[in-house]
Protein backbone atom coordinates (compact mmCIF):
# COMPACT_ATOMS: atom_id res chain seq x y z
CA UNK A 1 0.00 0.00 0.00
CA UNK A 2 1.35 3.41 -0.96
CA UNK A 3 0.44 6.50 1.03
CA UNK A 4 0.86 9.77 -0.78
CA UNK A 5 2.69 12.41 1.32
CA UNK A 6 -0.04 15.03 0.78
CA UNK A 7 -2.74 12.63 1.98
CA UNK A 8 -0.69 11.68 5.04
CA UNK A 9 -0.16 15.34 5.97
CA UNK A 10 -3.90 16.04 5.57
CA UNK A 11 -4.69 13.22 7.97
CA UNK A 12 -2.18 14.48 10.50
CA UNK A 13 -3.63 17.99 10.26
CA UNK A 14 -7.17 16.70 10.87
CA UNK A 15 -6.02 14.71 13.90
CA UNK A 16 -4.12 17.70 15.25
CA UNK A 17 -7.04 20.07 14.84
CA UNK A 18 -9.43 17.58 16.40
CA UNK A 19 -7.22 17.16 19.46
CA UNK A 20 -7.02 20.97 19.90
CA UNK A 21 -10.73 21.64 19.62
CA UNK A 22 -12.58 22.69 22.78
CA UNK A 23 -13.96 19.83 24.78
CA UNK A 24 -17.15 19.76 26.78
CA UNK A 25 -15.91 16.86 28.85
CA UNK A 26 -15.02 17.45 32.45
CA UNK A 27 -11.82 16.39 34.10
CA UNK A 28 -11.98 15.37 37.74
CA UNK A 29 -9.17 16.57 39.97
CA UNK A 30 -9.09 15.44 43.58
CA UNK A 31 -6.72 15.72 46.49
CA UNK A 32 -5.46 17.91 49.29
CA UNK A 33 -6.01 21.56 48.42
CA UNK A 34 -4.16 24.73 49.34
CA UNK A 35 -6.21 27.91 49.41
CA UNK A 36 -4.78 30.74 47.32
CA UNK A 37 -7.71 33.08 47.96
CA UNK A 38 -11.49 32.89 48.36
CA UNK A 39 -12.06 31.69 44.81
CA UNK A 40 -8.78 29.98 43.88
CA UNK A 41 -7.22 26.77 45.16
CA UNK A 42 -4.31 24.57 44.19
CA UNK A 43 -4.33 20.77 43.98
CA UNK A 44 -1.24 18.78 42.96
CA UNK A 45 0.40 22.02 41.74
CA UNK A 46 -2.57 22.87 39.51
CA UNK A 47 -4.24 26.24 40.13
CA UNK A 48 -8.03 26.07 39.97
CA UNK A 49 -10.36 29.08 39.66
CA UNK A 50 -13.61 28.22 41.40
CA UNK A 51 -16.50 28.68 39.00
CA UNK A 52 -19.66 30.72 39.39
CA UNK A 53 -18.82 33.05 42.24
CA UNK A 54 -16.39 35.84 43.03
CA UNK A 55 -14.69 36.98 46.23
CA UNK A 56 -12.90 40.23 47.09
CA UNK A 57 -9.46 40.75 45.58
CA UNK A 58 -6.14 41.14 47.40
CA UNK A 59 -6.07 44.30 49.50
CA UNK A 60 -9.87 44.66 49.64
CA UNK A 61 -11.09 46.11 52.90
CA UNK A 62 -14.43 47.07 54.38
CA UNK A 63 -13.45 49.61 57.01
CA UNK A 64 -10.77 47.88 59.08
CA UNK A 65 -11.78 44.37 57.98
CA UNK A 66 -9.54 42.65 55.43
CA UNK A 67 -12.34 40.95 53.47
CA UNK A 68 -9.90 39.33 51.04
CA UNK A 69 -8.31 37.50 53.96
CA UNK A 70 -11.67 36.70 55.58
CA UNK A 71 -12.85 35.04 52.34
CA UNK A 72 -9.67 32.98 52.08
CA UNK A 73 -9.97 31.87 55.71
CA UNK A 74 -13.64 30.94 55.22
CA UNK A 75 -12.70 28.66 52.32
CA UNK A 76 -9.77 27.21 54.25
CA UNK A 77 -12.00 26.48 57.25
CA UNK A 78 -14.50 24.71 54.99
CA UNK A 79 -11.82 22.52 53.43
CA UNK A 80 -9.96 21.69 56.63
CA UNK A 81 -8.19 18.36 56.13
CA UNK A 82 -10.79 16.98 53.72
CA UNK A 83 -10.16 15.76 50.21
CA UNK A 84 -11.35 18.26 47.61
CA UNK A 85 -13.01 17.07 44.42
CA UNK A 86 -13.27 19.37 41.40
CA UNK A 87 -15.01 19.03 38.04
CA UNK A 88 -12.78 21.08 35.73
CA UNK A 89 -14.74 22.30 32.72
CA UNK A 90 -12.64 25.11 31.25
CA UNK A 91 -9.37 27.06 31.39
CA UNK A 92 -9.24 30.78 32.12
CA UNK A 93 -7.02 33.44 30.54
CA UNK A 94 -4.36 32.81 33.20
CA UNK A 95 -4.14 29.10 32.39
CA UNK A 96 -5.98 28.00 35.54
CA UNK A 97 -8.52 25.24 35.36
CA UNK A 98 -12.05 26.52 36.01
CA UNK A 99 -14.04 24.14 38.18
CA UNK A 100 -16.89 23.50 40.54
CA UNK A 101 -15.40 21.98 43.68
CA UNK A 102 -16.59 20.45 46.92
CA UNK A 103 -15.33 18.91 50.12
CA UNK A 104 -17.38 16.70 52.41
CA UNK A 105 -20.31 17.05 50.04
CA UNK A 106 -20.40 20.87 50.35
CA UNK A 107 -20.14 22.92 47.15
CA UNK A 108 -17.63 25.75 47.65
CA UNK A 109 -19.79 28.32 45.85
CA UNK A 110 -22.84 27.46 47.94
CA UNK A 111 -20.83 27.83 51.13
CA UNK A 112 -18.91 30.99 50.27
CA UNK A 113 -21.88 32.89 48.89
CA UNK A 114 -24.23 31.80 51.70
CA UNK A 115 -21.64 32.85 54.28
CA UNK A 116 -21.42 36.28 52.65
CA UNK A 117 -17.76 36.08 51.62
CA UNK A 118 -18.53 35.73 47.92
CA UNK A 119 -21.18 36.70 45.43
CA UNK A 120 -22.98 34.99 42.61
CA UNK A 121 -21.53 35.67 39.18
CA UNK A 122 -24.51 34.90 36.89
CA UNK A 123 -22.42 35.13 33.73
CA UNK A 124 -20.63 31.98 34.86
CA UNK A 125 -23.08 30.42 37.33
CA UNK A 126 -26.35 30.81 35.42
CA UNK A 127 -27.65 32.22 38.74
CA UNK A 128 -26.82 29.02 40.61
CA UNK A 129 -25.85 30.99 43.72
CA UNK A 130 -28.33 33.88 43.35
CA UNK A 131 -30.68 32.71 46.12
CA UNK A 132 -27.78 32.15 48.51
CA UNK A 133 -26.54 35.67 47.80
CA UNK A 134 -30.00 37.17 48.35
CA UNK A 135 -30.26 35.37 51.71
CA UNK A 136 -26.75 36.45 52.74
CA UNK A 137 -27.55 40.07 51.86
CA UNK A 138 -30.84 39.94 53.77
CA UNK A 139 -29.19 38.49 56.87
CA UNK A 140 -26.16 40.79 56.52
CA UNK A 141 -23.77 37.84 56.50
CA UNK A 142 -20.07 38.41 55.81
CA UNK A 143 -19.36 41.43 53.61
CA UNK A 144 -23.06 42.32 53.44
CA UNK A 145 -23.00 43.32 57.12
CA UNK A 146 -19.90 45.49 56.82
CA UNK A 147 -19.35 49.06 55.70
CA UNK A 148 -17.81 48.25 52.29
CA UNK A 149 -16.75 50.81 49.69
CA UNK A 150 -18.84 51.05 46.53
CA UNK A 151 -15.84 49.97 44.45
CA UNK A 152 -15.22 46.77 46.45
CA UNK A 153 -15.78 44.67 43.30
CA UNK A 154 -13.81 46.97 40.99
CA UNK A 155 -15.24 47.42 37.52
CA UNK A 156 -16.67 43.90 37.21
CA UNK A 157 -20.21 43.42 35.98
CA UNK A 158 -22.33 40.86 37.78
CA UNK A 159 -25.27 40.85 35.39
Amino acid sequence: MTIRPGLLMSGILVLTLTSCSPSINTETVAGAASVVDGDTIEIHGQRIRLSGYDTPERGARCGTVNVYQKAAFALSDLIGNRTVTCAVTDTDKYGRGVATCSAGGVDFGDHMVAAGWGRDWPRYSRRRYADAEAEARASKAGIWGLNCPSDLWGDRSYN
